[in-house]
């Protein structure tokens, strides 16, 4: 039976072989060369996998301080009221409720509210944005922006489920400063990461867990600069 990790995989080359299909020769090639490196990464993973299975035998039992400590923190709430589950088919223009002087601008595999400009000049971005797999339709990603800033954002495994998920404080567009709690899944949906920024610079503790939960370690940054970091057992490493 194929792990989680692994199913993600074969469904990324799933996607890589759907953007094939209709991209031009030289595209193609460079699709190719992506498939073979994901091939390469799922022989890579499941050698991994078997490591970590032997690992885990061996793993040092959590106090309950250290339990507490690495404890995953609430997720940042964003204002987000598409559905994880939507598809493309699913999700009606309506739906994506552009703010007064956007509209809709539809493509097969995403939509996005803009502002239109005149003389065809590239239309802003203001308010939620999505895209889609090409192979299945499921969400890729939602991102929401005020005049072309970035506010918040949140990804998705190719197999569903989210990926990662946190908010901005753009000042520039196209120049993403993360802000507040970043949280961050493995495909079976367990919290793999989790990071606290201040505009743009990591602040405070960034932790880390395996994919069945179990701590890896933890970083305390001080804007942006790593000053401690320990493991599961308390000790510094």
């Amino acid at each position: 039976m194929s792990s989680t990790r692994d199913q993600e995989l074969e469904a990324s080359i799933a996607e890589l072989m759907a953007t094939r299909a209709n991209a031009p020769p030289d595209m193609q090639r460079l699709v190719d060369q992506q498939i073979e490196s994901v091939e390469g990464a799922r022989r890579m993973q499941r050698m991994v996998e078997e490591a970590n299975e032997k690992n885990r035998l061996i793993r040092p039992k959590l106090t309950e301080e250290m339990r507490a400590f690495f404890t995953p923190a609430p997720r940042a709430r964003l204002p987000t009221w598409i559905s994880d589950t939507q598809t493309r088919a699913m999700v009606l223009e309506e739906l994506m409720q552009c703010p007064a002087g956007a509209k809709v601008f539809p493509d097969k595999d995403s939509l996005e509210c803009r502002i239109p400009t005149p003389k065809g000049g590239i239309p802003e971005r203001h308010g939620l944005t999505l895209w889609f797999y090409k192979s299945t339709g499921r969400l890729k990603g939602q991102r929401y922006y005020e005049h072309g800033l970035l506010r918040w954002a949140i990804t998705y495994h190719h197999t569903g489920g989210r990926e990662s998920e946190g908010q901005y404080d753009n000042v520039k567009p196209k120049v993403d400063r993360e802000n507040g709690l970043h949280t961050y899944y493995a495909p079976n949906g367990t919290i793999v990461r989790q990071a606290e920024y201040q505009s743009g610079l990591l602040q405070g503790w960034s932790k880390q867990w395996e994919d069945d939960g179990y701590p890896a370690s933890a970083t305390r940054y001080e804007n942006g600069k790593s000053v401690e970091m320990i493991g599961p057992t308390g000790k510094s490493i």
